[in-house]
């Protein structure tokens, strides 16, 4: 059975699907309020996603459109689906949604001095096997360092990064984005 898109445009049943997952799969310091994330979906450059495969919830993802750029600012994967290739089907429908744009996004930073590293490693080994490569931009957001990945025709400047996220969350998140050496 292939999995399903839903363009979410505040379904109740889907909602509650999304924002269980959202608050358990997201790390309180790397996610906006709850209301804050939905009330963004009132601009139109960003959609919300969700995924079902025979009525059962799968994941969703959250994207932001900015000149030739999609962002992908959450993509997550309900716990009981999880390395079951899920996660690499949601990556291809925005792919295939988003031929000959640029699609970028960011994972937490690796290096060993996290003891979460191993976790890190392979979610940057993932988006890798889907053919996203290393953007050469790091960034600090609200104490958290990210490294950005990219799949398309460019990388992404650090400016465009930023505007994409004023985009996606207004123009006080300039004040949270820093640019890390």
């Amino acid at each position: 059975m292939e999995m399903e898109s839903i363009l979410f445009t505040n379904q109740k049943d889907i909602k509650k699907d999304i924002t269980k997952l959202y608050l358990d799969a997201f790390p309180e310091n790397e996610r906006p309020p709850v209301h804050y994330f939905y009330n963004s979906l009132r601009k139109e450059n960003n959609k919300l996603y969700a995924f079902y495969e025979n009525s059962e919830f799968v994941g969703f993802t959250y994207l932001s459109h900015y000149k030739d750029i999609v962002y992908i600012f959450f993509l997550a994967v309900s716990p009981n689906k999880r390395n079951q290739g899920y996660g690499s089907k949601i990556l291809q429908f925005i792919k295939d949604e988003n031929k000959d744009k640029v699609i970028l996004l960011c994972y937490e930073e690796v290096d060993d001095k996290y003891e979460d590293n191993l976790l890190r490693i392979k979610r940057k080994e993932f988006y890798a096997r889907n053919g996203f490569q290393y953007n050469g931009i790091k960034t600090n957001e609200f104490g958290v360092i990210f490294e950005t990945a990219f799949i398309g025709p460019h990388p992404v400047s650090y400016e465009d990064y930023v505007e994409i996220f004023v985009i996606g969350f207004g123009k006080l998140a300039r004040k949270f984005i820093k640019r890390q050496k």
